[in-house]
């Protein structure tokens, strides 16, 4: 006879955060999944008060919820108005498109993100217009 899978209860105390990069203010929280393979899902905890994440963009697909706070998800190309998305908001961004966060409000933002392979954020090459070499 197969083990069947047991229900997991996490209480919002019992979250395990964890900073995205070193010094990062960003912080998130595997829910289930790997998050070194993929698929996932994690709570990603931004700063409110206008924080930006920068423009980016990730090697798969994932889904979005918007948790808690007011966030402004913008994609490169997209010139119609920056919609603010409130709690219960979703959003779905495909791979390789470039796309930036921005999260206002005095409390953190906190989205839930469904993520169909490895946890990744590939920030757009800037480009120098100077000259090169000498």
């Amino acid at each position: 006879m197969e083990k069947a899978e047991q229900e997991i209860t996490v209480p919002t105390a019992d979250l395990k955060w964890e900073d995205m990069h070193p010094g990062s203010p960003v912080q998130f929280s595997v829910l289930w999944g790997d998050a070194e393979k993929g698929p996932f899902g994690m709570l990603l905890k931004q700063p409110g008060g206008g924080f930006e994440a920068g423009t980016h963009t990730h090697a798969t697909d994932y889904h979005a919820v918007l948790v808690q706070g007011t966030w402004i998800h913008t994609v490169e190309g997209d010139d119609s108005a920056p919609k603010e998305l409130t709690p219960g908001s979703y959003v779905f961004q495909p791979a390789w498109q470039f796309h930036n966060e921005k999260f206002l409000g005095p409390e953190d933002c906190i989205i839930y993100i469904h993520q169909l392979g490895k946890s990744d954020f590939i920030e757009k090459p800037s480009h120098d217009s100077g000259p090169r070499g000498a």
